[in-house]
């Protein structure tokens, strides 16, 4: 006799409402019986697609992670506006990312037969 198929032990909008109580936290959304289903549904949580709880698109991060039981699915939610802002902060500190002037000398350094008038 064959073993039932494991069904999704999930609970997408509870998930989503504990992630938008506390952003940045990764919280557990449920379990399901194979990392490939996991990984689907975390594609479906990034993209907000057919689970509206975790709309809008690009709010939320979700990870599968293999267990004994199957694959836990983890999300969390971010605030697409703090994160742009703090990852461009923290890029300009790191010194990751220039800013224009330095950037469009780099440009002119690297293309010395540029068309751009001199600034």
């Amino acid at each position: 006799m064959s073993r039932p198929a494991a069904r999704a032990r999930v609970d997408h909008q509870h998930a989503a409402q504990q992630a938008r109580e506390m952003p940045g936290q990764w919280v557990l959304a449920g379990t399901y019986g194979s990392r490939a289903s996991a990984a689907d549904a975390a594609l479906h949580v990034r993209t907000g697609r057919d689970l509206a709880a975790y709309r809008p698109a690009g709010s939320f991060e979700a990870r599968p992670e293999l267990t004994q039981d199957g694959a836990d699915l983890w999300v969390r939610y971010v605030d697409p506006a703090a994160v742009t802002a703090h990852d461009f902060a923290a890029s300009l500190a790191s010194g990751l990312t220039e800013d224009f002037a330095a950037f469009s000398r780099r440009l002119d350094a690297a293309t010395p037969d540029t068309t751009r008038r001199p600034s």
